[in-house]
């Protein structure tokens, strides 16, 4: 069996004009309901709970830095501790 060209031609605009209008349809049912006090709730939610996740994130970073921080300095003050100790047995 042979496919014409104008067969083929139609059957792409057609499948294509199907595809868009399912598309478009899809788009306006989902959009009728995101507006429900439901739909708004859970954008709410996933929103929220982003936000909490990248709080969350921040956190662990400045505790890191400052547990680092606080290493850096506990060595500090242990080698200024050391010094002061070997002054004070030298005197």
């Amino acid at each position: 069996m042979e496919i014409k060209p104008l067969d083929f031609l139609i059957g792409l605009s057609l499948g294509l004009a199907l595809g868009v209008g399912g598309a478009v349809l899809v788009s306006r049912i989902r959009g009728w309901l995101g507006y429900s006090e439901t739909g708004r709730l859970r954008a709410e939610n996933r929103v929220l709970a982003r936000r909490l996740a990248a709080k969350d994130r921040h956190i662990g970073r400045m505790l890191a830095e400052t547990q680092r921080l606080a290493e850096r300095l506990g060595q500090k003050q242990g080698v200024s501790q050391a010094e002061d100790t070997c002054l004070k047995k030298n005197d």
